[in-house]
């Protein structure tokens, strides 16, 4: 048993290895630009290691960017079902910091994604997977204004925060993440009229 976990964790560190290798490359250069040896050396692998655990370098990207687009759904879906209409909930203003405080945890991959183009529909991906979280978090929060489109309302959201995001990344994270919550959040409270009460 304990022969399994640790092969187990040599596996997810040497997967951590690589996905942090091409990361760090793609602030160098586009992904098309790189090659798997590349990957392999800036991991500290060979490429016999590299193939043991991908068999593509978009294998390798499709993994990093579902973990950190998976990280951010959690934080979204786990939003209090308390709408901001009711006023900023300690609950909701810390669903605001979690979700900024993933944006800097992970700024050299959102800088790449957002701000470099290094690869191709990233927004949209990250698009959609807000957009299927939001969906099911707003749902449960409270009935939306009858003159308003739901949809509409979701993609409004999401243009929003990333448009806030790709500004907070562009210069340079300057504002503290807290001041970027608190500005979340009054954004958000100057929203709440397309909420109506749930029955």
């Amino acid at each position: 048993m304990r022969a399994r976990q640790n092969t187990d964790l040599r596996v997810m560190r040497t997967r951590g290895q690589l996905k942090a290798a091409l990361l760090s490359l793609l602030l160098e250069k586009t992904f098309d630009e790189i090659k798997i040896k590349e990957i392999a050396e800036k991991a500290g692998v060979n490429r016999v290691t590299y193939y043991d655990h991908y068999s593509s370098k978009e294998e390798i990207l499709t993994e990093l960017i579902e973990d950190v687009l998976n990280e951010y759904a959690d934080i979204i879906e786990g939003m209090p079902v308390i709408p901001p209409s009711h006023g900023p909930s300690v609950e909701f203003m810390k669903t605001i910091r979690l979700s900024v405080g993933h944006i800097k945890k992970h700024s050299d991959f959102y800088g790449i994604m957002l701000l470099k183009n290094g690869v191709p529909d990233f927004t949209n991906r990250l698009h959609d997977q807000m957009s299927q979280s939001l969906h099911q978090s707003v749902h449960q929060m409270a009935r939306v204004h009858p003159d308003i489109e739901f949809d509409l309302f979701v993609d409004w959201i999401i243009g929003g925060a990333i448009g806030v995001y790709k500004y907070w990344l562009q210069n340079g994270m300057r504002q503290t993440e807290e001041e970027i919550s608190r500005q979340l959040l009054k954004i958000a409270l100057a929203s709440s009229q397309v909420f109506l009460p749930r029955k």
